[in-house]
């Protein structure tokens, strides 16, 4: 047996690396034989359920439905966070041309366009692509 050994005072010592490697082989032959159990398990699970479910049809109208109302629910989110943003960001860089700059009206009211540019594109982008998904259809 090479999994014990003699040595000069005839004591029996065990080599522990032929153990391990011993134990290895045999946890890696349980597992091959496991995967096999559960692929075939697997195989005819799926079968079975196959066989003897009846067949169903997914209506794609119904999800495209929900795409659409969710899409339009994140964009409705996004147009009023827009509004706030805008405002913000105009009232601040109003004041940073004004106290910073020394900006006059001229300067007031390239910022005022520029802000309300911004702020009507999140309005003016999707009835645009409305606009071009109505004309196709």
């Amino acid at each position: 047996m090479k999994g014990i050994s003699l040595i000069l005072d005839n004591k029996l010592v065990f080599n522990k690396e032929f153990y391990n490697r011993k134990e290895i082989r045999e946890a890696n032959k349980f597992v091959s034989s496991l995967d096999k159990r559960i692929y075939k398990t697997l195989v005819f699970t799926i079968a079975s359920i196959g066989f003897a479910s009846n067949r169903v049809y997914a209506d794609s109208a119904k999800g495209l439905e929900r795409v659409d109302s969710v899409g339009s629910q994140i964009l409705t989110i996004l147009q009023r966070v827009g509004l706030q943003v805008a405002i913000i960001g105009c009232i601040v860089e109003i004041l940073i041309a004004v106290f910073k700059k020394g900006g006059g009206q001229k300067e007031i009211l390239s910022v005022i366009f520029k802000w309300l540019l911004i702020f009507s594109s999140f309005y003016i982008v999707p009835a645009l692509f409305n606009f071009i998904k109505d004309s196709f259809v």
